[in-house]
């Protein structure tokens, strides 16, 4: 049996400057090197371990010898064995080298020099869309996104098929709080309507489908479509090629890069609440947390 790899090209954006003002932005908070290093070697470790095989091998020590295993299968079908190209785009050395030393062989670096720092997430997000050859997904994420799904990848395809690729598919991304006994912030929520209404028309329950495994999930025209990534198939990343990619437009630079770039060409849907945790993503520098205890529930916080 030889199944043809499913081919996912990955473009992270990677900035870590610790500065005295510490405005925030790039990883610039000072006293944060520890945490950032430990989500960013966290989301490089998830997305290598998204790669599988079409057999895997068991160690058999009573005959001290290897043992193939059968094709993974999920649902009753079997699944494609898939190949990554993770790609890490830095700027002016401003990065935790002692991190991405420890992927060395397994990531491909691109060093680049910018006027504006700020404009990395463009410049990664512009190969994304026009290296070659095309991959069969095409994903952009922000370094510090921990996908912990094994079938993040295939739950992309199967959803970009099934709209005729007219669509894009967001996870929740999510913060564990501490104490909570393993509740989670959606730190994406509902944004003011008179903004996300100069992008989109937020509706909830516009499609819904029942994926391989046997669950039905409902998806949101989300009033928040940000989630520090993208997913793109073939089709789509031909269809992006012929237009201007946004520069600007929302919020800034990384905003735009992860949002404004799909946004501008296609709906952009999420899992329903009651379907959360079909696709979600950690995130892995927690910096949201705080509003749990800050804000009340059901009602405006003190900053709405």
């Amino acid at each position: 049996m030889n199944t043809e790899p499913l081919r996912v090209r990955v473009v992270m954006p990677h900035y870590f400057r610790e500065q005295p003002e510490g405005s925030g932005y790039g990883s610039g908070r000072r006293g944060q090197r520890l945490a950032r290093g430990l989500a960013l070697g966290r989301a490089l470790h998830a997305l290598l371990a998204l790669q599988r095989s079409e057999q895997d091998l068991v160690l058999n020590i009573g005959r001290r010898h290897l043992d193939r295993t059968p094709p993974l299968s999920s649902g009753g079908r079997t699944l494609a064995p898939l190949q990554l190209e993770l790609n890490v785009f830095t700027h002016g050395g401003h990065a935790l080298q002692e991190i991405l030393a420890l992927f060395t062989g397994q990531i491909r670096l691109h060093q680049v020099e910018l006027e504006d720092p700020r404009t990395l997430a463009l410049a990664a997000r512009d190969f994304l869309i026009a290296a070659e050859p095309a991959a069969d997904l095409h994903l952009y994420l922000e370094d510090d996104l921990v996908i912990d799904d094994p079938l993040f990848v295939d739950k992309q395809l199967w959803f970009l098929q099934r709209c005729s690729h007219r669509a894009v598919l967001m996870p929740h991304r999510q913060e564990r709080i501490p104490g909570r006994g393993g509740q989670r912030l959606l730190v994406d929520g509902p944004l003011r309507d008179e903004f996300i209404g100069r992008f989109t028309k937020p509706q909830t329950q516009v499609a819904k489908g029942r994926f391989w495994t046997g669950e039905e999930v409902s998806f949101d025209r989300s009033a928040n479509p940000h989630s520090g990534l993208f997913c793109l198939d073939r089709l789509q990343v031909e269809q992006l090629r012929g237009t201007a990619l946004p520069r600007e437009g929302f919020i800034g630079p990384l905003e735009t890069a992860a949002t404004l770039t799909v946004l501008r060409h296609f709906d952009v849907l999420k899992p329903s609440l009651a379907s959360r945790q079909f696709l979600r993503v950690e995130h892995g520098h927690p910096s949201f947390t705080a509003y749990a205890s800050q804000w009340s529930i059901g009602g405006p916080g003190p900053e709405a």
